[in-house]
């Protein structure tokens, strides 16, 4: 069956997903959905995981699409006070640290962020990973001082890449910016049934740290849905950042307070760590596809994979092959297996030469995509991997900019350490930052070297006009992740929403390492054809139950009328808001 005949049946269609559980009544024939199509009655390839509240959103004069409907909100809230797409990602950014405070914040890890200016019609791309302590090295951690404690943060990077982003290119300060979050920190945020879920998930953690478990879990327990989470010292913390600067979490006293708590406690952080982190404005990289232009974060980004595999299937006849059919989902595998083995030889965050030229070349690719087998694959398999702490946020606004932001605690509640009374999470930067083995790899932990983050923000352009600006969490499912929705816009023809909430084919492996061959898992959530299961697993592919699947944010521009639109994830709490 040819692709657009498939999807003429197939794209809008809603029912059988154990993700959401939608009701099928929601499918019956006539229904309209996020496609603009007509829901035909029982066919179940693309599960039900839109819903009223997840359909597209449409707007003429801006869109914030986040993991949280709190952080929408605000980003929506200073587009309508006059600001532009950087203002709204800084504020939507610092209200996810209020009221998503597992996946990212103030003292996260960092995060990458691109951003399309309209006005001189080009991208930029701000690196703001941490950076590891000056004290750290392989032989004075374990792995599970990587997980959780006071050896496992990094220097934080996402305050002052906020900072960076709204001195450059906004328009507001940044106690503008914050004033919502601070807000909502001081009223309280609602406890979700996804809240509720991460925290009971992260309550062990949680209980080791006082200060952790005093915010968290009150009465020694998790919250419940409906309850309401007060964070009275983060909202004084971020007053003070935004009467004095963001400098004052690197080099004045929220910097010396947080790093004594540290040093009390035996961690690496020190005041000089701290004032000596610089915020980085690089270089995009790019590539073609499908008639389109791909802006990705240049390494330790996982940028680079992401555009070598979409490499890779460009030289397949994309346009007639099914997206939810056995032989697109094992090239694409394949071309992402190759991709993730160059990522663990060469991705790191590190100021060392990467062959970022030819891994991304087209002449790479053909030679890449010859090594793929049509007709078999090894099995290879692997632990399931847990939800990671990441989020990815997307804006534009009614002048045309656009920005894709991904930032990241590493793991849910990061480190799990709350600094004393100053409400700031402490990332676990150390997990997916760095390895700590074998002697020899390209990024083996040292002192003071910047962290590789597998965040893969991306920017879509075709013949110079903005596209669309894309970005996912979920540890090395993100290239994965992003790329796929990426595929569905421009080669399935699908609207943002079900780009991003159609079910998606993953590979993925535990301990914060590039999932290559000898130790991955192979897995597809619900709602792809039964058939392409038996058959994928006759070709070699060893499937397990479906496990983490990432969460995509992303906005859209149509060229010829400058609408804007925004798709929310609906694997998390977000919602799209479209003025």
């Amino acid at each position: 069956m040819k692709r657009r005949d498939f999807l003429t049946t197939s794209a809008a269609a809603t029912l059988g997903s154990s993700l959401l559980g939608c009701e099928q009544g929601d499918t019956r024939e006539g229904v309209t959905v996020g496609t603009g199509q007509l829901a035909p009655t029982g066919d179940a390839n693309v599960p039900g995981l839109l819903g009223t509240a997840h359909q597209t959103v449409w707007g003429r004069r801006g869109v914030v699409a986040a993991a949280d409907y709190y952080a929408s909100l605000a980003g929506v809230q200073i587009l309508m006070e006059g600001g532009n797409a950087i203002d709204a990602i800084v504020a939507a950014s610092a209200t996810l640290n209020v009221s998503e405070p597992y996946m990212s914040g103030i003292g996260g890890f960092g995060g990458y962020m691109l951003i399309y200016l309209a006005e001189e019609q080009r991208v930029v791309a701000l690196d703001a990973l941490g950076v590891s302590p000056a004290a750290a090295a392989p032989e004075l951690m374990t792995e599970d001082d990587c997980d959780a404690g006071y050896l496992a943060p990094i220097v934080p990077g996402a305050l002052k890449g906020w900072a960076a982003a709204l001195e450059r290119y906004g328009t507001m300060s940044l106690g503008d910016v914050f004033e919502p979050a601070i807000q909502l920190a001081e009223d309280g945020f609602v406890v979700s049934k996804f809240d509720e879920s991460v925290i009971r998930g992260s309550a062990e953690k949680l209980a080791q740290f006082p200060d952790s478990a005093r915010v968290f879990l009150s009465n020694g327990q998790p919250p419940r849905m409906g309850e309401i989470i007060r964070q009275p010292e983060l909202a004084e913390s971020m007053r003070r950042l935004a009467r004095v600067g963001a400098e004052d979490l690197y080099q004045g006293q929220l910097a010396d307070r947080i790093t004594r708590f540290f040093q009390e406690n035996g961690g690496f952080l020190t005041k000089a760590d701290f004032e000596n982190y610089e915020v980085q404005w690089r270089e995009p990289i790019s590539t073609d596809f499908q008639g389109h232009t791909l802006h990705a974060m240049p390494p330790g980004s996982c940028g680079m994979t992401m555009l070598q595999a979409l490499n890779i299937m460009d030289g397949f006849d994309l346009p007639n092959m099914d997206l939810y059919g056995t032989e697109f989902l094992h090239l694409w595998l394949e071309a992402y297996k190759l991709a993730l083995i160059d990522d663990d030889q060469y991705n790191t965050g590190k100021d060392v030469d990467i062959p970022v030229e030819r891994l991304i070349s087209k002449e790479y690719a053909d030679a890449q995509r010859a090594k793929i087998d049509p007709t078999s694959v090894a099995a290879f398999p692997g632990p399931l991997l847990s939800t990671e702490g990441t989020t990815s946020l997307s804006s534009a606004d009614r002048w045309g900019n656009a920005v894709a932001f991904t930032q990241s605690l590493v793991s849910g509640f990061g480190s799990g350490v709350i600094a004393g009374d100053t409400g700031i999470f402490l990332n676990n930067g150390h997990r997916y930052g760095f390895v700590l083995s074998p002697e020899g790899h390209v990024n083996l932990l040292e002192g003071g070297q910047r962290a590789k983050g597998v965040m893969t923000p991306a920017i879509v352009m075709k013949e110079g006009k903005l596209v669309a600006a894309v970005g996912a969490a979920g540890g090395y499912t993100i290239p994965q992740t992003v790329g796929q929705v990426i595929t569905k816009l421009v080669v399935g023809g699908m609207d943002m929403q079900l780009a991003i909430a159609s079910p998606r084919l993953l590979l993925n492996r535990n301990g914060g390492r590039a999932p290559i061959p000898e130790d991955s898992q192979t897995y597809l959530e619900n709602g792809f054809p039964p058939a392409a299961y038996e058959e994928l697993e006759r070709l070699g592919h060893n499937l397990v139950e479906p496990g983490n699947a990432g969460g995509v944010q992303a906005v859209y521009r149509d060229t010829e009328t400058g609408a804007l639109a925004g798709g929310s994830d609906p694997r998390r709490d977000g919602h799209a808001i479209a003025w």
